[in-house]
């Protein structure tokens, strides 16, 4: 069988370590437009049972392991079309414009998304760099190197990243919210006021009160204008909006008004032989229910491990994502999923919420610390919606477990009762996120 992946990233090289872990025989070919593998980005784990004394042995998987394993990768060849019929693509060699056809017995769209910058004059400049994934946010740093001023505009998780990153670097930052509190559509009000007092504590200067305007480049570094005044610094870090790179697509499978890719609960598109994953397609969010496009690495290489089985005969079901994010700011972990109260309402949920703080583990040991916790449900089914914390103590981990249970439509009292681990040195009797279940128990039980 010949398999052919349209896009040399993150989700198409990890489709391609997959099939070829399970089935080696398989012939598969990547194509990309790009020259290079980006060499930043692509650090591809790759479980190998072959050859190893413990099974499900860990290695790291770069493109030339990828191409030992059998992968043929073709960079710097740009593809022009697809006839689903035939079941060919057609590619031309960027260097010397030649034109070939290559038949495929399964086509992986894997394309990434591309940047669209807002709509702010100025945007343009060498001063200027847009950002929209962890790709995009190292090169940002490396860009950098030799600025000191740096503004970073936007109010999401990779953007507050990358705000500590250069805090880490001793850059002086200006973060701007664009009138917003600080990560408003992923936490509530109370985790923005003491996000705000970290940053701030550690000499982030964070304008949330004002919008920019313009950026204006002053020879020497990027003038951010806003509605109520101007900031200089040496460079700005814009966050862009994600759209699908799917136009060549157009006629070939079915596509929505955005030019998203439609696929099934197995990632296959309209036509069953041609697949889509990555920043092609969406992503299916279990707290609504419906398909998002809303592209992560960690939602493509799933989708690319999933369709690696599928694509060879079997079917496996995409379980869709509850969005979980997590950073580290100044040594204050914050932790979130789902939906935040406020997006719950919304979504037309008949939603509830409640905020407790409580140590991770007994008072009576050596140390201990609190735990900032918030939790979301429907007060029709009790089912839970969101969760957030924030601690100094690493709670990222813990949401995993509520993810688990927004996947599985579970309640609050399975949150807040179900059997958990009792360690001292670890957590309580009842474990904090027990706690949080048992409290929001408690409010649905007195309303």
């Amino acid at each position: 069988m010949r398999v052919i992946i349209i896009g040399c990233t993150f989700a198409g090289m990890t489709a391609a370590s997959q099939i070829l872990r399970s089935h080696p025989e398989t012939e598969v070919t990547i194509y990309d437009r790009n020259a290079v593998v980006p060499s930043i980005t692509y650090d591809i784990n790759d479980y190998d049972d072959q050859d190893a004394e413990q099974p499900r042995l860990r290695t790291e998987l770069s493109s030339d392991q990828l191409s030992i394993k059998g992968a043929d990768i073709k960079m710097g060849f740009l593809v022009m079309g697809v006839d689903p019929v035939q079941k060919t693509i057609k590619v031309m060699g960027m260097l010397d414009d030649t034109t070939s056809e290559e038949y495929y017995d399964k086509l992986i769209i894997a394309t990434d998304s591309r940047n669209e910058a807002p709509a702010l004059k100025g945007i343009d400049s060498s001063n200027v760099t847009l950002i929209k994934d962890q790709q995009d946010a190292k090169a940002a740093l490396l860009l950098s190197a030799i600025d000191q001023q740096i503004a970073v505009i936007g109010n999401d998780p990779l953007s507050l990243g990358l705000v500590d990153a250069y805090r880490q670097k001793g850059k002086e930052v200006t973060l701007f919210t664009n009138g917003e509190p600080i990560l408003h559509h992923n936490f509530e009000e109370e985790y923005s006021k003491r996000a705000l007092t970290i940053l701030t504590a550690a000499n982030i200067k964070v304008v949330t009160d004002e919008h920019v305007t313009e950026l204006d480049d002053n020879g020497i570094g990027i003038t951010v204008a806003t509605d109520s005044g101007s900031y200089s610094v040496s460079r700005a870090i814009v966050m862009a909006d994600q759209k699908p790179d799917t136009s060549i697509f157009e006629g070939v499978v079915k596509l929505d008004e955005n030019g998203i890719i439609n696929v099934n609960e197995f990632l296959q598109t309209s036509d069953p032989n041609i697949y889509a994953i990555g920043g092609s397609t969406t992503i299916h969010y279990n707290p609504t229910g419906k398909d998002i496009y809303k592209p992560q690495p960690t939602e493509a290489v799933r989708q690319a491990a999933i369709v690696a089985h599928n694509i060879t005969g079997e079917q496996m079901k995409d379980s869709g994502t509850q969005l979980s994010m997590s950073l580290n700011l100044d040594g204050t972990y914050m932790a979130s999923l789902g939906l935040t109260f406020e997006r719950a309402k919304e979504a037309g949920f008949n939603a509830d919420v409640v905020t407790i703080e409580d140590n991770y583990r007994p008072e009576f040991m050596p140390t201990t610390t609190p735990v900032l916790m918030s939790l979301i449900w429907d007060k029709d089914t009790q089912q839970i919606l969101g969760a957030q914390m924030m601690s100094k103590h690493d709670i990222s981990e813990t949401l995993s477990l509520i993810s688990l249970c927004i996947q599985n439509q579970n309640t609050i009292e399975f949150l807040g009762m179900y059997d958990t681990m009792f360690q001292p040195n670890f957590d309580r009797p009842f474990n904090y996120v027990n706690i949080l279940g048992q409290a929001a128990m408690a409010k649905a039980g007195t309303e």
